[in-house]
């Protein structure tokens, strides 16, 4: 029988895929310059994981607060998955790279 983390996580990731898609497409972002998000992820990775820190939800409105809360909860699990909205042009390498700023905001 599935834990209820791991069967949270497989329903959470094609929603989160699903809305990025939907959130994402064609809205700029404050890092749409692949220098300017790699200077960001560089400031702010932690050291003791390697895993670049998300916004606080807090800072986050709406429904989209939900996502930033998931992204500080289980970033390691984030890192480990793609991004779908077309973000790698910018340097993002997984999900998690997402919610390093408002690139998660729809």
């Amino acid at each position: 029988m599935l834990k209820k983390k791991t069967l949270f996580l497989i329903l959470l990731f094609p929603i989160l895929a699903i809305s990025f898609l939907l959130i994402n497409k064609g809205i700029p972002h404050e890092t749409d310059d692949p220098k300017a998000f790699k200077a960001l992820k560089a400031k702010m990775t932690d050291p003791k994981t390697g895993l670049p820190k998300t916004l606080d939800p807090k800072l986050i409105k709406g429904e989209d607060r939900k996502g930033y809360q998931v992204a500080k909860e289980i970033p390691e699990i984030l890192a480990q998955l793609p991004c779908f909205c077309d973000c790698e042009a910018i340097g993002h390498e997984s999900l998690l790279d997402c919610f390093i700023d408002e690139h998660g905001v729809g």
